[in-house]
C-alpha cells in the first residue's frame, strides 16, 4: 500500500457547500470552482506518487473528475441563468458517490 500525503481531514475541506435542492447562485459557482482547483492542484502533485496504488489512483481520479464536472455544471447554469439545484441532482449525487468512496478508502487506510 502507498502510502500518499492526503488525509480525512485534507479530504474535509473538498466537502461542497452544496445541499440537494438548494438554489444555484454565482456565489456557489465561484466557491465550488476554487474548490475544484483547489483539489485538482493536489491531485497533480499526488498523481504520480498514488499511480503505484491502483485503487488510490483510481480514486484520487474519480473524485477529480466528479468534482470538476460539478464544478462546470454549475458554472454552465449560472452562466444561462438557471438556479434549481434539481437540474443538477444526477451530478451531485456522482460527486457524493466519489467523495464518500474517497473518505471511506482514506478511513482504512488511517485505522490500519
Amino acid at each position: 500500500m502507498t502510502k500518499v500525503d492526503f488525509t480525512l481531514e485534507d479530504i474535509a475541506q473538498f466537502k461542497l457547500p452544496y445541499e440537494e435542492g438548494m438554489s444555484v447562485t454565482h456565489e456557489l459557482s465561484k466557491k465550488i470552482d476554487r474548490i475544484y482547483h483547489y483539489f485538482h492542484e493536489r491531485f497533480l502533485s499526488l498523481e504520480n506518487e498514488a499511480r503505484a496504488d491502483e485503487q488510490l489512483s483510481y480514486a484520487l481520479f474519480s473524485f477529480n473528475t466528479a468534482l470538476e464536472a460539478f464544478s462546470i455544471v454549475v458554472k454552465n447554469m449560472v452562466r444561462s441563468g438557471k438556479t434549481n439545484g434539481v437540474d443538477i441532482t444526477s451530478v451531485y449525487y456522482e460527486y457524493q458517490d466519489n467523495y464518500t468512496s474517497f473518505r471511506h478508502l482514506l478511513y482504512q487506510r488511517e485505522t490500519k
